[in-house]
């Protein structure tokens, strides 16, 4: 019961940030990840979920996205942040402590680029660490990772060991760093106030697994063993497409993850079909998510199994103004408009 409030405050952090008009939590970022909390049918064949929590939260260095974009020029923006995205599963057994929770943080630079159209195109570079927090084998719940003996049980797989029967599901380490690259487009349509009404967003991401972090110092890389299993690459292409509807606004999204150089017994293959509702058009939304193949939560890659889930989710960076006139932003002075 403890770690299911704990996700509740988890959540209500990010919902109370997320009210917050004028603080950082409300810079623009083109390339993020949703926060959600949800429940849902479906589940691989070792473990039911019960709940999960994503308290995704972003904090800004320095941002300039808005104010380029809402100038009469061609003017580009840059966004420099660090985000902390941890996510967490509640299953239908004993959890003391939670088991493999996921931490992901990344350094993150985006630069955004306004055509003539008032269309924008998004640059991101991100790279950092990612991690469950544990330090046991991932094979076996009796020697630590990277011990002789963890390393005797890497020696005796073959390409038609089912590993997903074998891994250690409750202190087995998973540990790497990666980087990411992404590129993201969107057409706008807008409406009388300027503001995006139709939006067609269009993104394709490299992420490469890698031992140095930020490529530099020798912490919180990968087990050699490992990263054969899961692989050193991955692409990701995705479309959302995003409208308001009177006082409500919706969204529609499709995701596809392939991985390269995974073992035989991993699906490379991920997707997820997504609908999330706005009423009011605010930053609260209700989410239902179809995902299928490819588990997307540390060591559970080797895992494949098809869910339907249904959440809350928070938009952090929900349509604003684009080129404001004098009636919308009175006291701003001309010359920063």
């Amino acid at each position: 019961m403890k770690y299911i409030i704990y996700l509740i405050l988890c959540s209500a952090f990010v919902m109370s940030a997320q009210t917050d008009k004028t603080s950082g939590f409300k810079e623009y970022y083109p390339i993020s990840v949703r926060p959600e909390l949800s429940v849902g049918l479906g589940n691989n064949q070792y473990e039911q979920i019960l709940l999960e929590a994503k308290p995704t939260v972003y904090y800004g260095f320095y941002n300039d996205l808005r104010t380029a974009l809402n100038k009469d020029t061609i003017t580009n923006g840059d966004a420099v942040y660090l985000t902390f995205q941890p996510e967490f599963r509640i299953y239908d057994e004993e959890s003391k402590p939670v088991k493999t929770p996921t931490y992901k943080v990344l350094l993150g630079w985006q630069k955004i680029f306004k055509t003539n159209a008032d269309n924008f195109l998004t640059v991101g570079l991100e790279s950092g660490h990612y991690s469950n927090g544990q330090a046991r084998s991932a094979f076996s719940t009796e020697f630590e990772d990277n011990s002789p003996e963890s390393q005797a049980l890497y020696d005796s797989f073959t390409d038609d060991t089912d590993l997903a029967a074998l891994l250690n599901r409750r202190t087995g380490n998973f540990s790497t760093n990666l980087t990411r690259l992404s590129f993201n487009y969107r057409l706008n349509t807008f409406n009388d106030n300027n503001v995006p009404e139709r939006i067609h967003s269009i993104i394709a991401t490299y992420q490469l697994y890698h031992n140095k972090f930020l490529g530099v110092a020798n912490f919180g890389g990968f087990n050699p063993e490992d990263i054969d299993i899961y692989g050193r690459h991955r692409v990701e292409v995705g479309y959302e497409f995003t409208e308001h509807f009177k006082m409500t606004r919706y969204t529609l999204s499709q995701q596809l993850f392939y991985h390269f150089g995974s073992h035989p017994s991993s699906d490379p293959l991920r997707s997820e079909s997504k609908v999330i509702v706005y009423p009011w058009d605010s930053d609260i939304g209700f989410v239902a998510q179809l995902s299928v193949g490819r588990d997307d939560y540390n060591y559970r890659f080797l895992d494949s199994f098809t869910r339907f889930s249904v959440g809350i989710t928070w938009d952090w960076f929900t349509p604003f103004v684009v080129k404001p006139t004098k009636a919308q932003l009175p006291d701003i002075p001309k010359s920063q408009i």
